[in-house]
């Protein structure tokens, strides 16, 4: 079920380097995953400067020496004058760098100049970049004649092939603003113990700053991580402290799901135990705790079976994915012209765009009750949530683009914090709490993750973050659709040549592979699911879907359009 997941949330070990890496120019290039791990084995302690290095070693043995954690970077600060010293804040982010531009060395200094790849915030949560870097280290001589750093950057600055062993993604997990789902909310950490006790920081801060408003709000008592050590078998055992006997039963279980869930995301950790103040939380378990007790909203639903649904000459059509070969059944009545499909979660209930566009129909698979949902507007395209919800996007670049049906109510919804233009693609999270957006205007499309806020009849999208994909886009290739496949990954459709291209990304814009099929020339759609099952449709019908790897089979053809529930 989580073939193609593989092909992203298993190299999160390596956000922007090593096995994989994430080039500025050029084509996207194939790489193996690696695992994303909570334990990274043995850790190469960073070496102090040497008795009168020149003033380009300075420079390298400190970049070497942020690439590894250790408390008050000590070793670090040790590169930097007294004063530099005692203002640097390493915990104040990272920016990350493309690899190969190593430091210039001239009689005026040492100057970085580099691609930026990305940043992280103080919280951890990622943000491509586009732009060039360019720093001077301002290299003096201290009071014993040695060459030391008088302007280190703001933070932590790190190369891609040495933040790719240091830094992992945690999937953060926290419940939605109505307390039903658990929602990833993405950010990197160190390697090993510290990576697990920023991650229980994580959960205890809160969302990230952007999207907060789809969130439940980080706890309102004083409560604190103290440690986060991984044991034998894969346990990691959480020390909290604070005001602990202020939480009741329920707030508590709620806390421990989220810890659960989300350290659980690292590779190797199959269970936690809690300790609040010293003493064990009694949750009704062993003591160790794993998500098998927390099924309640998990951040992927249950897998909706086997069905695929097609517009299929002039006829809605499901077709199994466990028998690709089986000749697809019709759904429904009589035959009926429709421009876009989407299948429910539950792969019950299709939404058809007919007339014209200005319908929006709902068909029962069952036995093909049909009812209008939505007229008046001109549509172009349908998606549903989790949350039983039914989104159109309207034929609009401004204002209210997107409207949400539910039990036969309209309403519109706000999308004021997107860029301006038409919404050419809108795929809802697994989660139905955030949502992927391609969105044209002026001849560029731009593609961004925004977070859905409901609140008493009112829908908004906040929280916009563009995933730049300048920095795994070949030149003229612009994204065209997107897709989940779990609760963290993208499938990016490129096009804007005469041959497109697939790619897998992660929901930050951080990591991407090229995952296309090979004998494709263009393609026009992207179908996936949560499931890590994906379709593939080209401008004559043909289709392919998705078998392992960077393998795609050719399919069914005079496909429409192609929906997955």
């Amino acid at each position: 079920m989580r073939r193609l997941l593989a092909v992203l949330a298993a190299c999160c070990l390596v956000l922007l380097g090593g096995c994989v890496t994430v080039p500025t120019s050029g084509p996207v290039e194939r790489h193996l995953p690696a695992q994303q791990q909570a334990n990274p084995g043995v850790d190469i302690a960073p070496v102090p400067p040497a008795q009168d290095a020149s003033p380009g070693l300075i420079v390298e043995g400190f970049l070497h020496a942020m690439a590894t954690y250790q408390p008050g970077y000590t070793v670090a600060r040790q590169f930097l004058t007294a004063d530099a010293a005692d203002g640097w804040r390493p915990e104040s982010g990272v920016e990350v760098y493309a690899g190969g531009y190593p430091p210039q060395v001239s009689d005026s200094g040492v100057v970085l100049t580099a691609p930026l790849v990305g940043t992280l915030d103080p919280q951890g949560s990622f943000t491509p970049g586009a732009t060039a870097y360019h720093h001077d280290f301002g290299l003096q001589r201290d009071t014993e004649k040695q060459w030391r750093i008088s302007r280190p950057p703001r933070g932590l600055l790190v190369s891609q092939s040495l933040f790719s062993g240091t830094w992992v993604r945690a999937d953060v997990c926290l419940w939605d603003a109505t307390g039903t789902w658990l929602v990833p909310d993405p950010r990197f950490v160190q390697t090993g113990t510290p990576g697990l006790l920023a991650t229980v920081r994580a959960v205890l801060g809160g969302p990230s700053r952007s999207a907060a408003a789809a969130y439940r709000p980080a706890l309102g008592t004083r409560v604190e991580a103290s440690a986060a050590t991984l044991g034998a078998g894969g346990t990691v055992t959480v020390e909290l402290t604070g005001e602990l006997e202020a939480l009741d039963t329920e707030s508590r279980r709620r806390l421990a799901a989220e810890l659960v869930w989300s350290l659980s995301s690292l590779d190797g950790v199959t269970g936690v135990r809690i300790h609040g103040n010293g003493a064990g939380w009694d949750l009704g378990t062993s003591g160790v705790l794993s998500i098998s007790d927390f099924p309640q909203g998990a951040p992927l639903p249950p897998s909706p079976g086997e069905g695929v649904f097609l517009l299929r000459e002039g006829t809605v059509q499901r077709a199994t994915w466990a028998d690709p070969g089986a000749a697809p059944l019709a759904v429904g009545g009589a035959p009926i012209r429709a421009s876009a499909l989407a299948a429910r979660t539950d792969g019950q209930v299709l939404a058809l765009v007919t007339d014209g566009g200005t319908r929006v129909r709902s068909v029962a698979v069952r036995d093909g009750t049909e009812r209008v949902e939505l007229t008046g507007h001109q549509v172009t395209g349908v998606r549903w949530t989790r949350q039983g919800e039914l989104w159109a996007v309207l034929d609009r670049t401004r204002d209210a683009r997107l409207r949400v049906i539910r039990d036969g109510r309209e309403t519109p919804v706000t999308t004021d914090s997107l860029p301006q233009g038409w919404i050419r693609s809108f795929a809802p999270a697994p989660d139905g709490v955030r949502a992927a957006l391609v969105i044209e205007n002026q001849g560029r499309t731009s593609l961004g993750v925004a977070a859905i806020v409901r609140t008493a009849g009112d829908f908004r999208l906040v929280g916009w973050r563009e995933l730049t994909p300048a920095n795994w886009a070949p030149a003229g290739q612009q994204p065209a659709d997107v897709g989940w496949t779990g609760s963290a990954s993208l499938l990016v459709l490129l096009g804007g040549s005469s041959t497109a291209r697939v790619v897998s990304v992660d929901s930050e814009g951080a990591v991407a592979t090229d995952v296309r099929p090979n004998d494709t020339a263009a393609l026009v759609q992207l179908a996936a699911a949560p499931s890590g099952r994906a379709v593939l449709r080209g401008p004559d019908g043909q289709t392919w879907r998705f078998v392992d790897g960077f393998t795609w089979e050719p399919w069914l053809d005079r496909v429409e359009a192609v929906a997955l529930p």
